[in-house]
């Protein structure tokens, strides 16, 4: 894959740092509902680090996008919104 200038397009570049890697071995299943293909992640105390280009024009372009994660993940049933974090372990 080859860069493209700032000119050319955008380029973004996403760096997460999460406090648990999620190693799942077995599919999760919400005990409530039986949902087992929608989830969704709640982050507590998270900053996002943007960092812009202006152009000329005085416009932004984002170039580099950094998430540090300082509290917890919690992993939630997209159907019945229970908390299943316990379930990602």
């Amino acid at each position: 894959m080859q860069e493209k200038s700032r000119e050319e397009g955008k380029r973004h570049r996403i760096k997460i740092k999460k406090p648990v890697l999620i190693g799942i071995k077995q599919a999760i299943k919400c005990p409530y509902c039986g949902n087992s293909e929608e989830f969704y992640e709640v982050i507590e105390n998270a900053t996002f680090y943007i960092h812009y280009f202006q152009k000329p024009d005085g416009s932004l372009e984002p170039l580099d996008e950094e998430v540090e994660v300082l509290g917890p993940v919690k992993l939630f049933c997209a159907n019945c919104h229970a908390e299943l974090t316990y379930l990602k372990k």
